[in-house]
């Protein structure tokens, strides 16, 4: 299931009031700034000429009003052309329309009296006298009246006149075609929804009742909800299957859709609509559900039995999850208000937990919810948790599965469009959460992003695990902007610019949840540490990209639950690096890197021995020997997680955050200590 607040907000109106001609009473308008029209489909040019009003309204202190017709008056006046039938219904477009700053939307009735009257009646009698318009906003090829005679230069003599101001949309394009409901019906009867759905600014909608079915989809393994659509005269997409997503009672979830008479089963049976609900087995039947129509998959076929047509329905599925896949991760940033869910991860935390988790709660938006994953904890801690704090969302997991695998199994149970990771040892100030969320909606390649990470004992520094954005260098070393090194720097704002960088920390990160999902989310045998790291490698090599807002700050405690110099730590992060470089560099690199990387290291080991650190050295010898003896698994594993990558990639591989050289080279050798003392031309 996706979140129930996905793509465009259909199920929140607005404070937009819905009145009927002949049925309500119409207030007294303030200057009204008006636009009147079919609407049909209510596409992207429609939407340009609502803004204009919406706009106009807001700068003269006026009441924004849109005028259209019920029944549509293409079913009034000929009644037989299919090419009439409509891209909304009544419902849907005031739906759509309440997303918007209208404030009132005037239904009007349509017959066959109301449209005789002849151009200039239809301005006296009708816009004039009833609504007084200040200003009226009309596209460009608007007609009205009998016979259509009435167009932009009758409304301009009017204006000319003085009885309003007029303000013209001109023709809107897309790719060099007008936007028009004809233009989408075309696309929609040649299977493009590719373009009706551009030309439509969202997917096509298709709304209706569950009402109860063959129930074939029982015996093939796909059980289906039948769906009668509001209107009969809605237009449908030609048979076939689709990748669709469902709105049921606020929820969102995946569907594959189908459109036909089901020729495997018999002939001329009647045409039906029917959805596969994706990880759903409730009774719906008698409920409304609206379907966006994604992608066109194939065409309707007739199969010989049930067997071949399951098997085809199987390779469908599989296609749907990757377009799907796709799709969610490109509109997340779209989402006016996404869900948002602070996970915490937590094992044997009771003695920090009173100190640090009272402020994330304390500094939640109001999208935001906060979920506290136990792995396996030993200690009180989440009997803590439940005893202060009820409102948190609470994941108890069966065993300790480490940080990465934790969250895994932990994230699967929560529904959002972003997840927060959180360490438990962090502690925040203010709404930290916000210019997080303002920074991916600037970029829709925005696929994770870093707050500015500070000590909790040092306010004024900052914290070791990220700083200012973690970044790497050709050999794969990691530091960060703020961190070179053991050397951490003091925070005087020499770091306070939003930029791209290479990875983001795992003690405080944003990340979109069906990015994270579709990449394969952490690499379970990582256990901790560098895992961040390895995930936001993966992201950026899917088209996606890494930044750090330093608006936002938290304030981490770091070796809250590991001390830096432990040796479990130097093994899970030598072992880890290892790993990551492994898996995203190219073959023919690692052919140069490993061997450089093996002498480096190797003086590193010597380092810890001469300061006699022998556990270390034995940690860094033992992830050589883990490593070598992994080799086959891990070619298995850079396999794999290509695969998964070529599958959902949203642009091409472009890496952030390479430092263009060695960092013990700059660090030692041109004392370099600070990322801000690296020469311009080694950084990106």
């Amino acid at each position: 299931m996706v979140s129930g607040h996905f793509c465009f907000h259909i199920f929140a109106y607005s404070s937009m009031k819905v009145l009927r001609l002949n049925q309500d009473d119409l207030p007294i308008f303030h200057l009204p700034v008006i636009t009147i029209g079919a609407f049909d489909g209510f596409h992207q040019g429609h939407r340009q000429i609502v803004n204009k009003v919406c706009q106009l309204a807001q700068q003269n202190g006026s009441d924004s009003i849109l005028i259209t017709f019920d029944p549509h008056p293409r079913k009034v006046l000929d009644q037989n052309n299919r090419s009439n039938y409509l891209l909304n219904t009544l419902d849907e477009k005031i739906k759509l329309l309440s997303e918007t700053k209208l404030k009132y939307l005037i239904l009007v009735p349509f017959s066959f009296e109301f449209s005789q009257q002849i151009a200039e009646e239809y301005i006296e009698n009708f816009i004039i006298k009833l609504f007084k318009p200040k200003i009226l906003v009309i596209g460009f090829d608007h007609r009205f009246g009998m016979n259509s005679e009435g167009d932009i230069k009758l409304l301009k003599k009017y204006a000319a006149d003085g009885h309003y101001q007029l303000e013209e949309i001109s023709k809107q394009e897309l790719a060099y075609e007008k936007i028009s409901s004809t233009h989408i019906r075309e696309a929609l009867r040649q299977n493009d929804l590719k373009t009706a759905n551009q030309l439509l600014g969202r997917p096509y909608l298709i709304s209706g009742t569950v009402v109860k079915g063959m129930q074939l989809g029982n015996q093939i393994g796909y059980p289906t909800a039948n769906l009668k659509p509001d209107d009969s005269s809605k237009l449908l997409p030609n048979p076939g299957i689709y990748a669709s997503l469902v709105h049921l009672d606020g929820n969102i979830y995946r569907g594959l859709l189908y459109i036909g008479n089901r020729p495997t089963l018999g002939s001329n049976l009647e045409n039906s609509i029917e959805i596969h609900i994706k990880d759903f087995n409730q009774n719906i039947y008698h409920r409304k559900a609206i379907i966006e129509v994604i992608e066109y998959i194939r065409p309707d076929e007739k199969f010989e039995n049930l067997d071949l047509l399951q098997n085809q329905i199987q390779k469908d599925d599989a296609k749907i999850e990757k377009l799907l896949d796709k799709y969610l991760i490109s509109q997340t940033a779209n989402i006016k208000q996404p869900k948002v869910a602070v996970v915490i991860l937590n094992f044997n935390g009771e003695k920090i937990l009173p100190d640090y988790l009272p402020s994330v709660f304390q500094n939640l938006p109001e999208n935001a919810e906060l979920y506290f994953i136990d792995n396996a904890s030993t200690d009180q801690s989440l009997l803590w948790v439940s005893q202060n704090y009820p409102e948190i969302k609470k994941i108890r997991l069966s065993q300790n599965y480490g940080f990465a695998e934790g969250y895994n199994r932990g994230l699967k149970q929560v529904n959002a469009d972003y997840y927060i990771l959180i360490n438990s040892d962090v502690k925040v100030i203010n709404d930290w959460i916000t210019p997080l969320l303002k920074r991916v909606h600037l970029n829709p390649k925005i696929m994770a992003c870093q707050p500015k990470i500070l000590s909790a004992n040092h306010p004024e520094n900052f914290e070791y695990a990220g700083a200012a954005g973690g970044m790497i260098d050709l050999l794969g070393y990691t530091f960060s902007r703020g961190r070179m090194l053991q050397t951490v720097e003091a925070d005087m704002g020499q770091y306070n610019d939003a930029r791209r960088i290479f990875w983001a920390s795992g003690a405080a990160f944003l990340v979109n949840a069906a990015m994270f999902k579709s990449i394969g989310g952490f690499d379970p045998d990582y256990f901790a540490h560098q895992e961040e790291i390895d995930l936001c490698w993966r992201i950026q090599r899917a088209g996606g990209e890494i930044w750090f807002e330093p608006e936002s700050k938290v304030y981490h405690l770091g070796g809250g639950t590991l001390d830096y110099d432990n040796p479990r730590k130097v093994f899970l992060n030598f072992r880890n690096n290892l790993s990551t470089i492994f898996k995203n560099t190219p073959y023919w690199y690692l052919i140069i890197l490993l061997p450089i990387r093996l002498i480096l290291d190797v003086l590193i080991s010597i380092k810890y021995l001469l300061g006699g650190q022998f556990k270390l050295t034995l940690k860094v010898i033992e992830a050589y020997i883990w490593s070598i003896l992994s080799t086959l698994w891990l070619i298995q594993k850079k396999e794999s997680y290509t695969h998964k990558i070529n599958q959902i990639k949203i642009g091409a591989e472009q890496l952030n955050g390479v430092l263009k050289g060695s960092l013990f080279v700059h660090f030692y050798l041109f004392n370099h200590q600070t990322y801000k003392d690296i020469p311009k031309q080694y950084k990106d």
